[in-house]
């Protein structure tokens, strides 16, 4: 099939896209082209070297749900999309490594797990040890125009950051 070839993309390519360090690595190859010696390139290698081991190997987004409200499924999707929300505004805004990690977990797919605690303090015990973690850590509250009291605590969005040190909050937890 004339073009087959063509349309495939590199693997190597593909994932360096992910990582974010494919401009990087483009100048290492403009380099090496340019002077004909990897040697030469010594700084530029180590820039990219220190890209690639600053990449996280997974991240993921922790939507954590109260489960003593009782809210609709509806409410708790719509909750659940306001934390996701919030989460990558803060992180966008955040520090550097949070809006590093940010774009990184766009690149990976938005990796999510929502999962349920028992009561507010549970969530705030949890928005706690997340913003000690340095974590983006969103709590949302209701505004109370349907199903709930203004200001009721609903979901903790934890997140993005690298799922290990998700986890470490959050691996105790059942999922919703």
């Amino acid at each position: 099939m004339p073009g087959a070839l063509e349309s495939e993309q590199d693997p190597v390519e593909v994932m360096l896209k992910k990582t974010g360090c494919i401009d990087l690595h483009y100048k290492v190859q403009e380099c090496i082209a340019e002077t004909g010696d990897w040697r030469m390139c010594q700084e530029k290698v180590k820039e990219f070297k220190a890209c690639m081991q600053n990449v996280p190997t997974s991240t993921k987004l922790a939507l954590i749900v109260r489960g003593d409200l009782k809210m609709s499924k509806g409410k708790t999707a719509a909750q659940c999309a306001h934390a996701a929300i919030m989460c990558y505004q803060n992180a966008a805004q955040g520090s550097q490594e949070q809006s590093a990690l940010l774009q990184y977990w766009c690149r990976m797919g938005q990796p999510k797990i929502v999962l349920r605690v028992e009561n507010y303090k549970e969530l705030e015990d949890l928005q706690l040890k997340g913003r000690e973690a340095k974590m983006v850590a969103a709590l949302v509250r209701d505004a109370g125009r349907t199903q709930l009291e203004a200001g009721t605590a609903t979901v903790l969005g934890l997140g993005p950051a690298p799922t290990e040190e998700v986890d470490k909050l959050v691996k105790h937890l059942k999922l919703l």
